[in-house]
């Protein structure tokens, strides 16, 4: 298998999603399908099953992934070692994250890289929902981990740390509090808040539905506030009543695949080398 075959297999293995594989890695969705195509050809047998709401790894599919990630691991951060050290890489990568959930998933990584290129360290600074993209653009921060979609010109977006599904904030008294599951139609029947900074293709892509009553508010705690108080209903991530709990908050999950990415952004013009050598550290530990 050459590399960029293994780095296919391995981050659909871990995302079971042909379009969130094919954002990940920078290529067409076409790519991936004819990259695993050629792999289970080779193998005489599929590595996935595949309908049209799911994907699922086979037994020779997980079998293949837990073989491969720790030597496929290990190679990367050989890679990230040999760069730090043939270029000298010293000093702070600045590391910008926005949400409780992400908190987590950076100061593991920060602490592998940290212990894997001697010389180098990680500061992570919380950002604000307030001021998405602001942080990089005045070079505050080398890398942020944001929330998708990101589709800035001046922006690039890289590995995906976290994904969580989708849902509904609402009041406990809320005529929709009783149910299991909600769709976006109902959802958009309601009065839905978002961070005012977000840009209106972020909006679009997590409530597709036209006719929709939105509302603006600075940031996360002041759309929890005015949910719970009754003015209105929210989409967060899946860990928010276990990082943000409130009295008479409930979370409804929402049909379908609807989920929140986090991935890596930087600034197109400027990736400083120990943020490149922190990407190619953390790749194959995010697809693992």
């Amino acid at each position: 298998m050459e590399r960029q075959d293994i780095e296919v297999f391995l981050v659909l293995a871990e995302q079971l999603h042909f379009a969130r594989t094919a954002e990940h890695l920078r290529v067409s969705a076409a790519t991936i399908s004819q990259t695993i195509a050629k792999l289970e050809r080779r193998f005489g047998a599929p590595l996935f099953y595949r309908t049209t709401r799911r994907v699922e790894l086979t037994s020779l599919g997980r079998q293949l992934r837990d073989d491969l990630q720790p030597a496929h691991a290990q190679i990367q951060a050989a890679i990230a070692r040999a760069i730090a050290a043939g270029h000298g890489i010293t000093g702070t990568l600045e590391l910008g994250y926005m949400s409780a959930a992400v908190a987590q998933v950076v100061l593991r990584l920060a602490d592998s890289f940290r212990d894997q290129v001697p010389g180098c360290r990680v500061a992570i600074h919380e950002t604000a929902l307030a001021d998405l993209f602001g942080p990089l653009r005045r070079a505050e921060v080398d890398l942020s981990v944001l929330p998708l979609p990101v589709e800035e010109q001046d922006l690039t977006v890289g590995p995906v740390l976290l994904s969580e599904p989708a849902m509904l904030a609402v009041p406990a008294d809320h005529r929709l509090a009783h149910r299991i599951r909600v769709g976006h139609d109902e959802i958009a029947r309601e009065r839905v808040f978002f961070a005012e900074t977000l840009p209106g293709y972020w909006i679009d892509h997590h409530l597709p539905v036209p006719g929709r009553l939105t509302e603006s508010l600075p940031g996360f705690q002041e759309i929890l506030a005015y949910v719970t108080s009754g003015h209105g209903v929210a989409l967060v991530g899946a860990q928010t009543p276990h990082f943000y709990p409130r009295p008479g908050l409930l979370c409804i999950p929402v049909e379908g695949d609807a989920a929140f990415d986090y991935a890596v952004v930087w600034r197109t013009d400027r990736l400083r080398t120990i943020a490149e050598t922190f990407l190619r550290h953390i790749t194959p530990l995010t697809s693992s």
